[in-house]
C-alpha cells in the first residue's frame, strides 16, 4: 500500500513537470511571434472556442468560477473546459486584471496530502488558462487543503461539494 502512494506521488509529479514544461514552451513560443494553435484569436470566437458562441453564453460561462473534481482527482472535465476558456479571454483582453486559483479537497486524508491535491487541482485550472494565452504573472494558485470547506457536512453529497478549485478575481 505504502509503495503504492509513493509511485502515484512520482507519477503526479512527473505529469506536473510534463504540464509546465509545455506550457512554458508554448507560452515562450507565443511571446516570439510563432503560431501557436492552441490560443487562437481573442476578438474571434470561432477560433478561440473552436465554435460560434453568442454573447450570452460567454456570461454564462463567465458566471461560473468553481469547478468540482472527482475523489482524490484533479482532471479538469470536459463540461467546465468552455467556462474556463471564457475565463481565458477575459484575462487575455485584461493583461492587468489578476486572478487566484483555490484548491480545495474534501475531509479525508492528512492535510499534507490535500493541500498537495488542492494545489494539483488549482494548477490544472491555471495550466489550461496559460494554454489559452494568459500570462503567468496574472495567475497566483494556492491550495487551501481541507481547511475551507464549502460544505460543513461529513457524508459525499458535503465531500462533493468541498472537491473544488475556485477562480477568484482579485484586481481586474
Amino acid at each position: 500500500m505504502g509503495t503504492h502512494k509513493i509511485m502515484r506521488g512520482v507519477l503526479n509529479t512527473v505529469l506536473t513537470v510534463l504540464m509546465t514544461s509545455l506550457v512554458l514552451g508554448l507560452v515562450g513560443c507565443a511571446k516570439r511571434g510563432q503560431s501557436s494553435s492552441i490560443g487562437g484569436g481573442v476578438g474571434d470566437s470561432m477560433q478561440f472556442y473552436g465554435t460560434q458562441v453568442s454573447a450570452e453564453q460567454e456570461r454564462e460561462w463567465l458566471a461560473k468560477n468553481t469547478y468540482f473534481f472527482g475523489y482524490d482527482r484533479f482532471d479538469v472535465s470536459d463540461e467546465d473546459m468552455m467556462s474556463i476558456y471564457a475565463h481565458a479571454k477575459k484575462l487575455i483582453t485584461k493583461p492587468n486584471t489578476r486572478i487566484r486559483v483555490e484548491g480545495h479537497t474534501d475531509e479525508r486524508g492528512s492535510r499534507e496530502y490535500n493541500i498537495a491535491l488542492g494545489e494539483r487541482r488549482a494548477k490544472a485550472v491555471a495550466n489550461i488558462l496559460m494554454l489559452k494565452g494568459v500570462g503567468q504573472h496574472q495567475i497566483s494558485v494556492v491550495s487551501y487543503g481541507k481547511e475551507k470547506p464549502a460544505s460543513m457536512g461529513h457524508d459525499e453529497s458535503a465531500w462533493t461539494e468541498n472537491r473544488r478549485a475556485v477562480i477568484v478575481y482579485e484586481v481586474e
